[in-house]
Order: structure tokens, then C-alpha cells, then sequence
């Protein structure tokens, strides 16, 4: 079974939201100017939830940079550290195993042959605390191909044992689950539904339940989960069919959301610009 880049990620097309028509330069960076102090203001929201939710922006602006998302058009960037990673040496050792079913067997020979196969899980990403997520195959064919499979993780101890499979969902294939996991020891479903297992508090939370009541009015169609970072923030694009698709960050109960800059600052950057546009027009009229 093939896994692309050693990551289980929701693939979905998200449409962009149409940008703004643009005019002269200099009428441009005025224009940014005052976009950039609204822009800085939307994004210190908040709004009472069991996680804050930080507006960064329209989807058409965002950028998805490494360990951040970026706004392209107010130039703030947004930290978002992932380090979970694939297995390495030993951790591949001692995976869960399981007795999948052959969907075609062969043709029995003497006594038959098997109609079961041995096979042991995918590992996709393991976190600081040991957790891996990855598949399980319940269902293969004769050449061991998958045919079912489930989605799910193990923990491993330190004494290099695994506990066994935790299915958290099952799928031909494992083609309608992804899985996002965290450094807070969290994981991320993604399906026709989406849901959070904390392993730590042992809880399993729908995501319309981390999602403010107001971002779920203003933007009631669709939700796209993007991932959740180390300390288990989640971004999200969420669409208006109205207003178009707006990025927002769920912050965790007792974390900080991201801090932004003060809209005077952000202004101040933009006003330099137009200075350095004034500038270059005089050197060019000269």
C-alpha cells in the first residue's frame, strides 16, 4: 500500500476566493495600507469557545510556508510547527500484526492453502510520546494486495513493545480517513465527519465542536481542516458562499493564540512602501 511523502493528508480542492481588482501602484499600496490595519484588526478576534479562534485572513491570501501559514497580503506570518516523523531503526520493530482474510484464495492443492495471511500495520508518523498512526489491512488478495483496512494507531512503550491497533475507522483501502497526528498527543480525523481523539484525556470531540458558533453561522457550508501543529492548533478554511472562504486558527483551552502585530506597526510598513513607490515614480520622471 502506497503512502505519499510518509504523511496521511486530506486531499480536496478548495476554491479561491476571487481577489481584488487592482489599480495604479501608488493607489495600491494606499488601498494596503488601510486593508492591512482592518486585516490586523479581524485577526485579534476572538470569540468565546472551548478554543479561540484567530481569524488570519481570506484563503486567497494564505500561504502554507514550511512551519507557518503566511498571509500574502498583510505579510503576517502565522507559527505552525509540525515535527511529527516517520519511523526510524528500531521504532519499525514489533508492529501490531493482524490475520487478514484472503478475498481470492488459491486454488486449494492437497490439504488447501491458506485462506488467511499474516500482516503487519503501515506505519505512517510517530510523535514524541510513541503514538504511531498508520493502517491495518483486515482484507487483502492472493498477491497481499489490500483490499480493506484499517485506520488507526499503536503506542509503543519504551521498552520498544507496541500496545495493540486502535481502529478508528475502517475503509477499502483506507481511502476515506485521514489521519493528522500531534506532538499534544492528539489525532486528527478527517472523513465524512471530522473528530479529534485527545489520548491524553481519553476524549473524542467532533470538530463542529471546537468550532465557535459564530465562525459555524457566518460560514456554514463547508470546513476544510488543513492540520494540527505540535501543540495542537488546527487550521481551518471555512467558506461562505456569500463573503467567499476565510482562514481561521483554533487554539487549544489554555493556550495563547497566535500573537499578531499591532495594526499602527503593520501600517507603519505599509507607509514605507508608498514612500519607496514615490520615490522610484520621481527618480523615473527625473
Amino acid at each position: 500500500m502506497k503512502h505519499r511523502e510518509g504523511t496521511i493528508m486530506l486531499t480536496r480542492s478548495i476554491q479561491k476566493t476571487r481577489g481584488i481588482r487592482l489599480g495604479r501602484t501608488f493607489v495600491l499600496v494606499a488601498r494596503q495600507a488601510l486593508a492591512v490595519g482592518v486585516c490586523a484588526l479581524a485577526a485579534g478576534q476572538s470569540w468565546a469557545s472551548p478554543y479561540i479562534a484567530t481569524d488570519l485572513g481570506r484563503v486567497s491570501d494564505m500561504q502554507q510556508k514550511g512551519q507557518s501559514f503566511d498571509n500574502t497580503k498583510t505579510g503576517v506570518s502565522y507559527a505552525f510547527p509540525v515535527t511529527v516523523r516517520q519511523l526510524a531503526g528500531a521504532e519499525g520493530n514489533n508492529l501490531p500484526t493482524y490475520s487478514a482474510h484472503i478475498s481470492q484464495p488459491l486454488t486449494p492443492i492437497g490439504d488447501g492453502t491458506a485462506h488467511t495471511k499474516t500482516v503487519t500495520m503501515h506505519p505512517l508518523l510517530i510523535n514524541n510520546s510513541g503514538t504511531v498512526i498508520g493502517t491495518l489491512d483486515t482484507v487483502v488478495d492472493r498477491f497481499g494486495n489490500s483490499v480493506s483496512t484499517n485506520i488507526g494507531y499503536a503506542v509503543r512503550s519504551p521498552d520498544g513493545t507496541y500496545s495493540p491497533f486502535v481502529t478508528m475507522a475502517t475503509a477499502p483501502n483506507g481511502a476515506y480517513v485521514h489521519l493528522f497526528l500531534s506532538q499534544a498527543n492528539q489525532i486528527l480525523a478527517l472523513g465524512q465527519k471530522t473528530w479529534l481523539v485527545d489520548l491524553n484525556k481519553g476524549t473524542t470531540t467532533s470538530l463542529d465542536q471546537l468550532v465557535p458558533q459564530q465562525i459555524l453561522q457566518n460560514y456554514p457550508y463547508n470546513q476544510y481542516v488543513q492540520g494540527i501543529d505540535d501543540r495542537g492548533d488546527i487550521v481551518i478554511y471555512a467558506d461562505n458562499q456569500y463573503t467567499g472562504s476565510e482562514a481561521f486558527m483554533l487554539t487549544p483551552p489554555g493556550l495563547d493564540p497566535p500573537a499578531v502585530p499591532e495594526p499602527s506597526t503593520l501600517l507603519i510598513f505599509a507607509a514605507a512602501g508608498v514612500l519607496v513607490v514615490r520615490t522610484a515614480r520621481r527618480r523615473k520622471l527625473a
